[in-house]
């Protein structure tokens, strides 16, 4: 691994770790989004679920419900927003796994 890599690394795992110690949802939800938008398979609550997913799999195709839904159920736009942007940054460190997995395997890549 290089050394740019090896910091692409820390930096999505602090990432990872700052969306954990930090916001106004309980803690057990905020990881349960993280890893549903990273594509687990274990549900959070309704509603969040259906916006968590929505996010993860195709997030063009949000709408306004889902994020009225979830507003609704947290109690606020901030918490509504920490579930969104949970879910979004769930969604893309599962996307920056699988591309790091992808260039570590990849036979052909400079070191």
């Amino acid at each position: 691994m290089t050394e740019d890599a090896r910091s692409h690394a820390e930096l999505a795992a602090a990432l990872r770790e700052r969306v954990l110690a930090s916001g106004v949802l309980a803690p057990d939800l905020r990881r349960g989004i993280l890893a549903r938008g990273g594509g687990g398979s274990i549900p959070v609550d309704a509603p969040y679920d259906e916006l968590v997913r929505q996010i993860a799999g195709a997030s063009f195709r949000v709408v306004d419900r889902q994020v009225d839904e979830v507003r609704e159920a947290a109690g606020s736009q901030k918490a509504a927003f920490e579930v969104v942007l949970t879910a979004c940054i769930g969604a893309g460190l599962s996307r920056w796994d699988a591309a790091s997995a992808a260039i570590d395997e990849a036979t052909d890549a400079p070191a």
